[in-house]
């Protein structure tokens, strides 16, 4: 389903405002026009309410801003072949390498952080991939997730660097460990998911026993079948969850169950291609609940409107949809 098709249409006022920031940072920006735009402004309290919502999704963009895409402008600027019509410009072999230095510096890390850069294994948003390990034992990584391998005789270890896989341990004499940043997953022969967050890792053991503890070595726990774990510093918190709602994401389900809206929101931008922006934070704190399929993630964002009623939503294109 797509989201033109199935979210509200884009609110005119918030078009126009669009409209209007994106003439003021052309570079083109007449006195008349400028007139133009104080006068909309000010005809309706809704024109200004949208001018500052266009404003807020222009300033969430700034991390992108001034960073240029290779391939997407010439290689050599227009003014500069304007003033050099008598005679080709030619980079030297030294300018040419500076370039392409400068090139990479702003693109890798972008697309590819100083923390996977040691990744084995990558996956794109939206992609699910599953590993066969030198033992027999499985790891199925969830979109946008990283990991990396470390294994040898006498070592059966698995980093996740980011995101979240999911482990079908294989019996060995050696335990099989999985690590994150906030913590440590022991096992022999078990089922379970690992997630690295911003904050905490989070542990679903689907079945058998494993011993966990925080990176510090400050806190140790076991876990059985249908109990989940987050370690956080020196912290691990133990609850239990019913079986069937374990690692939800190896069926291609996303299911919410009484969580804030605001979490809800970032859960569906790990699957769904493009952004959903929640732009009212006073409703990021509502609950929503339900059981949605990873490839038709809008049904979930037209259902937290029967949670939330105040919310409104709309499309700016088929993949930015705004929630306020």
């Amino acid at each position: 389903m797509s989201t033109e098709a199935s979210l509200d249409e884009a609110d005119p006022h918030l078009t126009t405002a669009i409209n209007w920031l994106a003439e003021l940072h052309s570079g083109e920006f007449s006195p008349a026009q400028q007139t133009q735009w104080a006068a909309w402004r000010r005809a309706d309290a809704a024109h200004e309410q949208a001018w500052q919502q266009a404003q807020t999704l222009w300033q969430g963009l700034e991390g992108l801003r001034g960073k240029t895409i290779p391939g997407a402008q010439p290689l050599l600027p227009e003014t500069r072949r304007q003033t050099n019509k008598t005679r080709p410009y030619r980079l030297s072999a030294l300018a040419m390498a500076m370039a392409c230095s400068a090139i990479l510096a702003v693109v890798v890390p972008l697309a590819y952080p100083p923390s996977l850069w040691q990744a084995d294994y990558v996956t794109e948003k939206g992609e699910q991939r599953s590993l066969m390990l030198a033992d027999g034992s499985t790891v199925t990584l969830n979109s946008g997730s990283a990991v990396s391998i470390h294994f040898g005789p006498s070592l059966r270890r698995v980093d996740v660097l980011q995101g979240e896989a999911f482990f079908a341990v294989a019996k060995a004499k050696q335990p099989f460990l999985v690590t994150t940043a906030y913590g440590e997953v022991r096992a022999i022969g078990t089922a379970f998911s690992v997630q690295l967050r911003e904050q905490d890792t989070q542990v679903e053991l689907v079945e058998g026993k494993v011993e966990i503890q925080d990176a510090q070595h400050q806190k140790q726990a076991r876990l059985t079948a249908g109990q989940t774990a987050q370690i956080s510093q020196g912290q691990i918190a133990i609850s239990t969850k019913p079986a069937e709602s374990l690692a939800l994401w190896r069926e291609g389900y996303l299911q919410f169950d009484g969580l804030p809206l605001g979490q809800a929101v970032a859960q569906i931008n790990r699957y769904r291609p493009g952004r959903v922006v929640l732009l009212n934070p006073a409703l990021a704190k509502h609950r929503v609940s339900g059981l949605f399929r990873l490839d038709a993630l809008d049904q979930a964002i037209l259902s937290f409107k029967a949670a939330v009623p105040q919310l409104q939503t709309f499309s700016v294109t088929p993949y930015w949809v705004v929630l306020r």
